[in-house]
């Protein structure tokens, strides 16, 4: 649905395209009345077939050749094209899928890319059928493949400035990766870049933790890019990781007037610098059956969003429209939407800007230690509770040391909930058997003082798990 509006905001052609209609309970008259009233394109041209008999194929590629219009653009004016999809080969370096739009491309042509200045020598042309297929030129309008040793795929996704209508894609959620072990970090590094070889939309920056050590700082298209992302790590690169919970990119004004963005609660600003927050806000649009609606509503209610539309499509489908922040729902809100629809849901959503808000930086102190890996940014409504489901999980996942280990939530200096792992004690009358009472007083004593000490000067350490509760405290909190 979010492709769609976005190419009926472009005024492009849309053919709507009804499959399996082979299958016994396909309702191909119901589905026309959906593309109707959901995305108010005319459906009575639609298109009937069925992808695996074949059926109706045909039609489709005819509809294109005679319902879309031709491309735009002359072979005899200057080059001009737009790079939309790339990869890296070991061989002949970044290969780079572009949209001529004006001029034309030939083989050994210098062409030089707008975003790196690199002037370069085009070694191969093609196009895709789907197999790879040579040719001589690409000419306005055409689109294909072009080989020019280019070493970085980076160098080559970049749009031209003078392309009306292309946006460059920008990372929305961020996370920290963290070997377990210390000696992965330059394996890390190394893998790293070379998963940016193959996806210049990923980006990483190298990042130091007090708790966890030596990492990087991450940014992702959107969870699914960055499930993605961790799973080829530890498969493909054998790499055990510590994975910090995702936020997004925070827009901060200083005091002073100064604009700032932010995407870790590590590089948040002192309170007393700060003159307002702002975090990024989506519009969210969900299609649901009638029987599913309450559970939602109440769902974007404890998400703060804010209701926009409320539309029947249909007797038994509404679709409803919100405005939500979008740190609301990288933790849990698609795995709950879908289990509040059993399922039917659906969701898609886009940017829609920035809006103040009241957040904090919710710190987390072990043994009077602040861990960064474990703060988070959160509503001010919100700070208290999720502050004290966060330390009831840590209490229970920190092992218990020869002395006692406060577990603190804090504001600022203000602390909001605290939970203490209650020390080991060794049992030191265990050989008094008898004698003055003076005597079992002073070894009390004595273990007392050996007690304090070591609180004094003795570290914990913190379990992966103590990091991985950090996901669960929203959806935690929410159920109950």
């Amino acid at each position: 649905m979010a492709n769609t509006f976005l190419a009926s905001g472009h005024n492009l052609t849309i053919l709507p395209v009804i499959n399996k209609i082979d299958l016994p309970a396909a309702q191909p008259y119901f589905a026309k009345e959906q593309i109707e009233s959901v995305l108010a394109i005319p459906a009575e041209d639609a298109l009937l077939i069925s992808a695996k008999s074949g059926l109706g194929v045909e039609d489709v590629l005819e509809a294109i050749v005679a319902r879309v219009p031709p491309p735009k653009g002359r072979a005899e004016n200057p080059l001009q094209a737009l790079i939309f999809d790339s990869w890296f080969d070991i061989y002949r370096g970044a290969v780079v899928l572009v949209r001529v739009m004006e001029g034309r491309i030939t083989n050994h042509m210098k062409i030089r890319l707008v975003y790196s200045n690199e002037v370069y020598e085009v070694e191969q042309l093609g196009t895709l059928t789907p197999k790879p297929v040579a040719l001589e030129e690409l000419a306005a309008g055409d689109v294909g493949f072009v080989v020019a040793n280019i070493e970085r795929v980076a160098e080559a996704r970049r749009p031209a400035p003078v392309l009306p209508g292309f946006e460059a894609i920008k990372p929305m959620v961020f996370a920290g990766l963290f070997p377990v072990l210390a000696d992965d970090y330059e394996p890390l590094r190394d893998a790293l870049g070379k998963l940016q070889l193959n996806d210049a939309a990923f980006f990483y920056e190298p990042e130091n933790s007090v708790a966890l050590g030596f990492g990087f700082r991450c940014g992702f298209l959107g969870l699914l890019h960055m499930e993605i992302v961790q799973e080829r790590l530890e498969r493909e690169f054998g790499l055990n990781l510590i994975t910090t919970a995702p936020s997004v990119r925070y827009r901060i004004t200083r005091v002073t007037g100064e604009v700032i963005e932010v995407d870790s609660p590590a590089k948040f600003p002192n309170p007393s610098d700060i003159q307002k927050i702002e975090e990024p806000i989506i519009k969210a649009m969900i299609i649901t059956n009638e029987d599913s609606v309450g559970g939602i509503l109440q769902l974007c209610q404890e998400k703060r969003g804010t209701q926009k539309n409320f539309e029947y499509l249909s007797p038994t489908r509404v679709m409803l429209t919100y405005e939500l922040p979008l740190n609301e729902i990288v933790l849990d809100f698609y795995d709950r939407l879908k289990s509040t629809s059993r399922g039917y849901a659906s969701l898609d959503y886009h940017l829609a800007g920035y809006s103040e808000s009241e957040l904090i930086k919710l710190d987390v102190l072990v043994a009077g230690e602040p861990v960064d890996a474990l703060a988070l940014i959160i509503h001010r409504d919100f700070a208290a509770e999720r502050g004290r489901d966060l330390v009831t999980r840590l209490r229970k996942l920190i092992p218990r040391q020869m002395f006692e280990v406060p577990i603190q939530a804090a504001i600022g200096s203000r602390v909001i909930a605290r939970e203490t792992v209650a020390a080991i004690r060794k049992n030191v009358l265990a050989k008094c058997y008898g004698g003055d009472i003076s005597r079992k007083r002073k070894l009390l004593e004595k273990q007392k003082e050996g007690k304090r000490r070591m609180k004094r000067v003795g570290q914990v350490d913190i379990p992966q798990e103590a990091f991985l509760a950090v996901l669960k405290v929203a959806s935690s909190s929410d159920d109950e």
